[in-house]
């Protein structure tokens, strides 16, 4: 992810790279917008002035200046925090996702022509603030299990959509290699060749 802050003043642009793979959430209690929705929302443009103004090295004093988050490349693994435990309460609402992501829209014009987000796992929480228990779901070969304490049941796909989510985990999709056959996006190479490991089969 990478900040990049623009000085309403000079018109000076700063760029700050940020390796960070967790994003998190606010949820307000009388809104039920889905997960696109919410992170249509975290990565509009922000305006830095007053208490928060942004301190200009051109300017050389706390400048009005517009703050704006993208990826410059895909993120291996994504963990989406939804915020449902804040001050005295938790938030019992329920916030649509889905198991694919398409990260396009918040992508740095020009950088990662892959883009696609597969969720692999969810972290629940059920009950109150001070009383509550936590399930963990995870996505194997397209199956989904269920983790409840000692107790492992396979669940589906339905159920796993109306689970009232607390994190989410995404995965950085596979691209195709224009053959018929997918190689892991980011696999090392020599040469601008792939080089083979164990995992790959010989021909």
């Amino acid at each position: 992810m990478a900040s990049t802050v623009k000085c309403s003043s000079r018109d000076r642009i700063t760029i700050k790279p940020d390796n960070t793979q967790d994003i998190s959430l606010h949820i307000e209690e009388d809104a039920s917008l889905s997960l696109e929705e919410r992170l249509y929302d975290f990565f509009q443009p922000e305006t830095l002035e007053g208490e928060i103004a942004y301190w200009c090295d051109t300017c050389q004093n706390p400048s009005r200046a517009t703050k704006t988050l993208s990826y410059t490349r895909n993120p291996t693994i994504l963990i989406v925090h939804l915020k449902r435990l804040i001050l005295w309460k938790k938030i019992q609402n329920h916030i649509p996702f889905d198991t694919a992501l398409d990260l396009e829209p918040y992508m740095t014009p020009g950088h990662s022509p892959t883009h696609d987000m597969k969720l692999i796992g969810i972290i629940s929480h059920q009950g109150t603030k001070d009383n509550g228990h936590y399930t963990a779901m995870t996505n194997g070969e397209d199956k989904w299990t269920l983790y409840n304490d000692a107790i492992t049941t396979q669940t589906t796909t339905k159920h796993i959509r109306q689970t009232q989510a607390y994190i989410l985990m995404y995965r950085k999709t596979e691209q195709s290699t224009g053959t018929g056959k997918s190689a892991p996006i980011d696999s090392p190479k020599k040469n601008g060749k792939p080089i083979k490991g164990k995992s790959e089969s010989q021909p």
